[in-house]
């Protein structure tokens, strides 16, 4: 196996050829690329992906304790994902996954570029639906702490986001989390595509918190543990309190498995 990553690393472009540890997560986590099919999301996918997010609804800490149901909410994010496959003609990094046994879909994840300025966006900004009360009151929720960023950072005009994401629970512990959380990301050419300097997470659930945490990203904000649901009630949110995140892409190094996948696969190491 030694003697596999020396050779294969030999082949690998900057700027992964000097991160020994990119190798070492390809090779521990191969099963994903062994097991699993990415797509980058396009429109044709947008049937599939609604219901992953139905599926999302079931244990989505805002949505839980706003007390809302996908049925209520399902237009609002039909658009955010017609948003993300928009943005994808840009970044080409929001994809959906499927199990290669079952072709069925397994997950997906949507990073976005947002603009203060949504006419200033490289790529056709496609025309957002009217919200109804509820949509308006969970996805208002969420802008309210994404403003943060640019109360923050009065200067920048973009930045990136891992907007949604979602993993069902049978494909949970698989590793492919970490892949997608960690170890699938091109910081160089993000900040290349969409001029964005900084990378923002709404970071919700108890697992994406510790991961921000231990990845070193800074808060910027923190929402009270409570919130507000549709019915008036103040109520515990299930995991606590919502936390904004941001790292500077430009003095984060890349953790990007991919291209070293895509070798492993050239030399034999693993199925195509």
């Amino acid at each position: 196996m030694a003697r596999a990553l020396r050779t294969a690393t030999k082949f690998i472009p900057y700027p992964y050829k000097n991160y020994a540890r990119t190798w070492e997560y390809a090779f521990k986590y191969r099963a994903v690329a062994e097991n699993y099919r990415f797509e980058k999301m396009g429109q044709h996918h947008l049937p599939q992906l609604m219901d992953l997010m139905k599926l999302a609804f079931k244990d989505g800490s805002v949505t839980l304790g706003m007390d809302v149901t996908y049925d209520e909410c399902w237009k609002a994010y039909e658009g955010m994902f017609i948003y993300s496959i928009a943005a994808n003609s840009l970044t080409n990094l929001s994809d959906i996954c499927y199990d290669k046994k079952t072709n069925q879909p397994a997950g997906f994840r949507m990073y976005d570029p947002h603009y203060r300025d949504p006419l200033k966006a490289p790529f056709p900004v496609p025309k957002e639906a009217p919200r109804n009360k509820k949509e308006e009151h969970i996805l208002g929720y969420v802008d309210s702490i994404y403003n943060n960023f640019w109360k923050t950072f009065p200067e920048e005009e973009v930045f990136v986001s891992p907007s949604l994401g979602y993993i069902n629970p049978a494909h949970r512990g698989t590793g492919l989390f970490k892949v997608y959380a960690e170890y699938d990301i091109d910081f160089p050419t993000v900040i290349k595509k969409t001029g964005a300097k900084y990378y923002a997470t709404l970071a919700t659930a108890r697992t994406s918190k510790f991961w921000c945490e231990m990845l070193g990203e800074t808060r910027i904000y923190t929402s009270p543990p409570t919130v507000t649901n549709v019915s008036g009630e103040t109520v515990p949110m299930p995991d606590g309190e919502n936390v904004l995140f941001v790292k500077d892409m430009r003095t984060n190094f890349t953790i990007n498995v991919e291209p070293c996948w895509e070798k492993m696969r050239a030399c034999g190491m693993m199925p195509k």
